[in-house]
């Protein structure tokens, strides 16, 4: 398993969640390694890496930083958890990812294939690639379906446990994407619009990072993607194409919030299909799905104010999408630490919603979001710093029949540890009202 790897000089680099899953994995199959964690400049990073044979960068760590690139000119092997685990993993894989929905696709995905598996049957006849693969679209009888991802666990916790009938569902950003050199047997590719550009220099990169899902595809392969994205982006790779079309989905019964979640549900009635899991049996997933914390939660109703919690919303796209999502009369709690956005588009929209009456602007993005919101007809708050004070405002403008709605539409790291922490202070703070 580990022939590669073996009297190498290892280096894991970064030390946040992922590299410590894997850590622990070398750690228990007794492999030798390195942490590079705490440098002062890039030129000591420099200096550290090219001491290695092969090196496992955290997703933070972009591929085509000048760090990493350096190494590589000095002969490094450049890997990461998520490569390795694509060479490692016995079963077939399907890989999500999109700018938004890619949790609540990945969840759904997994929920309909654990759910109608037994009802499947092949849909294609053409020969898999290996035993892993999935043959013509046989779905796995009496396999298990793990899943894996941003959403909770990590796929190290349980590769050892993968047998070469079971299926894997991960949910893939553009960091674990930017330098995947196999693509998985069915990728999702939802709409993707700019994110993540204090990372990747233009949108151009950020789409070339997720392109990887699919560019190394083979014949008996899938590619279930958004009809929007560009037209190079369509003919990578050699899977066969499945266009996501939300109306297929519109006569279906679901539990989320947004429109926006119709090209999710569609995406996955898609892979749903592949594996040809009965339409009931496909009805019902889709049915009793529970909304992901975070994701358009409604957390609770107060004294006639409706509180909703969608700390998950980290770019534009999606902020605009939850406010659309609702008719009330809005109070929108926006900003964050950055990612290189600038918020016209997101600013315009909030200027012309006929539901937005308040805004209340927070973290290292609120001067730039503010000055896009010149002209904005409502109630704009600023200078609060930690969620009791954000509560404050909110409490100065929200009235009966009002909604609040906490979409940030930019990281959290600026004020909180992860959009988890930020929902849930956002949720205590509902609760102790």
């Amino acid at each position: 398993m580990f022939s590669k790897l073996t009297g190498k000089k290892i280096g894991i680099i970064g030390y946040g969640t992922n590299n410590q899953k894997l850590a622990d994995f070398f750690n228990k199959n007794e492999l030798s390694f390195t942490i590079v964690h705490d440098w002062k400049s890039e030129a000591e990073l420099i200096d550290q890496l090219t001491k290695f044979d092969i090196i496992f960068r955290t997703p933070g760590l972009p591929y085509l930083s000048k760090s990493i690139q350096k190494a590589k000119e000095a002969g490094v092997e450049i890997s990461s958890q998520t490569k390795l685990f694509f060479e490692l993993c016995p079963a077939p894989i399907i890989g999500v990812t999109g700018t938004k929905g890619k949790g609540t696709t990945t969840v759904l995905i997994a929920e309909m294939l654990s759910t109608g598996s037994k009802k499947a049957s092949p849909q294609r006849q053409q020969p898999a690639r290996s035993q892993a693969r999935v043959a013509g679209g046989a779905v796995l009888r009496g396999g298990r379906v793990w899943v894996a991802g941003n959403i909770g666990q990590d796929p190290f916790e349980f590769l050892e446990q993968i047998q070469s009938d079971d299926l894997v569902v991960l949910e893939l950003s553009s960091f674990q994407l930017q330098d995947l050199e196999q693509s998985p047997h069915i990728a999702v590719v939802l709409s993707i619009s700019p994110d993540h550009l204090n990372h990747h220099k233009n949108l151009e990169e950020y789409l070339r990072a997720k392109s990887n899902i699919i560019a190394h595809q083979k014949q008996d392969d899938y590619a279930v993607i958004h009809k929007s994205l560009p037209e190079w982006f369509q003919k990578l790779g050699l899977g066969q194409k499945v266009f996501i079309d939300p109306n297929s989905a519109s006569n279906y019964q679901t539990k989320l919030l947004g429109s926006h979640n119709w090209d999710n549900i569609a995406a996955a009635i898609e892979v749903a299909k592949i594996f040809k899991i009965a339409d009931e049996s496909i009805r019902k997933s889709v049915a009793e799905f529970q909304p992901l914390p975070h994701r358009l939660n409604v957390v609770a109703v107060k004294n006639g104010i409706t509180y909703v919690d969608d700390s998950i919303s980290t770019n534009e796209e999606s902020t605009i999408a939850a406010i659309k999502t609702f008719t009330q009369s809005e109070i929108l709690i926006v900003g964050g630490a950055s990612k290189g956005l600038q918020y016209k588009v997101l600013a315009n929209v909030i200027k012309t919603s006929p539901s937005v009456k308040a805004v209340i602007v927070i973290g290292e993005e609120a001067s730039k979001i503010t000055k896009q919101l010149e002209g904005f007809q409502g109630k704009l708050l600023t200078g609060a710093v930690n969620m009791k004070e954000i509560f404050d405002q909110i409490e100065n403008v929200a009235v009966s029949g009002d909604l609040v709605l906490l979409s940030p539409g930019a990281s959290s790291f600026d004020m909180f540890k992860d959009y988890k922490d930020r929902g849930e202070q956002f949720i205590k703070m509902v609760n102790g009202l």
